[in-house]
């Protein structure tokens, strides 16, 4: 396929959102999209369109940042990250980098670096399902008793806190809360989504 080609699929899929965001059916006027189907560059622009567009909660976004995880994650596993996250939480306890990435079967030395892009995704896909920020009880190993996090690692938790439009006035507080928050959810107890 070649950029003529990938320049109108995606102004086709573009016409499809901005028609249905403008009616306010964009849950159904949209037909499904099969993802895993798409070049990375489709992937992207279905990405970006939805965000452009403010329609972030439509499934197919939804989708297409798992799959997009999925490709970009250098060893890093999407679903495994998800599973142990959840795991580590159902046990009410904290995880530290080196074992998400021990659970992906990566090589920490090589992904240290990508692992923040990694809870990124992971956060802003858990986000858009209306769960809690689950990157809030991954910590530097230092830290697995007391759930605390460094203050570079603070100020990044803190900082995709509020690209996703969450109030926070006490850093602290809110790392608590998100945590909290966390253990209730792996347990399986109802969590607003308001934030």
């Amino acid at each position: 396929m070649n950029r003529y080609d990938t320049f109108w699929i995606a102004l086709r899929i573009e016409t499809r959102i901005t028609a249905a965001y403008r009616l306010g059916t964009m849950r159904k006027a949209i037909m499904p999209i099969s993802v895993a189907g798409l070049s990375d560059d489709e992937l992207k622009n279905l990405i970006e369109n939805h965000r452009r567009l403010k329609a972030t909660s439509a499934p197919a976004y939804v989708q297409a940042l798992r799959e997009w995880q999925i490709r970009k994650g250098k060893g890093l596993d999407f679903d495994k990250s998800f599973r142990i996250i959840k795991a580590a939480a159902k046990e009410r306890r904290f995880l530290s980098y080196k074992e998400l990435a021990d659970a992906s079967g990566a090589d920490w030395n090589q992904v240290h670096y990508s692992v923040g892009g990694h809870l990124w995704d992971l956060v802003e896909f858990a986000h858009r399902n209306e769960w809690p920020m689950l990157s809030a009880i991954v910590v530097n190993k230092p830290n697995v008793g007391s759930g605390t996090m460094e203050p570079d690692t603070l100020r990044g938790f803190i900082g995709a806190a509020r690209d996703l439009r969450y109030r926070v006035t006490d850093e602290e507080a809110f790392l608590r809360e998100q945590q909290a928050r966390v253990f209730a959810w792996a347990a399986g107890a109802i969590i607003d989504g308001s934030d």
